[in-house]
């Protein structure tokens, strides 16, 4: 990593995402039902590396409204990377459901295993 990366660029990324996680954990604390709020964190903690609090965070959100894409999308994302191939094509089939075929189309655009099955996610 270079000079300016490392002492002037990601210091500041740094802060800003630090910022923004206060900012979504002060919505969740008004209103913990707040799925875009979930998501939002769940993001800005994946962007972190703090995959397990991303993880948590999608799951909420999907938990908190059935017919929010967005965190299939995202939680389907990790799962791939981490080879949880069956699980992430549950999540894109039911993401694609909802509206949203972005997980789908990449996950058979990279052959991730586990597409073939068909039928409705229990997600």
């Amino acid at each position: 990593m270079s000079f300016w990366r490392r002492e002037v660029i990601q210091p500041i990324l740094d802060r800003d995402v630090e910022l923004s996680i206060a900012q979504q954990r002060a919505i969740l604390e008004r209103d913990p039902r707040n799925a875009h709020a979930h998501l939002a964190l769940g993001t800005l903690y994946h962007f972190s590396g703090n995959r397990h609090a991303a993880i948590s965070h999608f799951e909420q959100a999907i938990e908190l409204d059935p017919t929010f894409a967005a965190p299939h999308v995202s939680l389907g994302r990790i799962l791939a990377v981490e080879g949880d191939d069956q699980e992430a094509w549950k999540h894109a089939r039911e993401a694609e459901r909802l509206g949203d075929r972005s997980l789908l189309e990449q996950l058979a655009r990279y052959a991730v295993s586990g597409g073939a099955s068909s039928g409705s996610a229990d997600c």
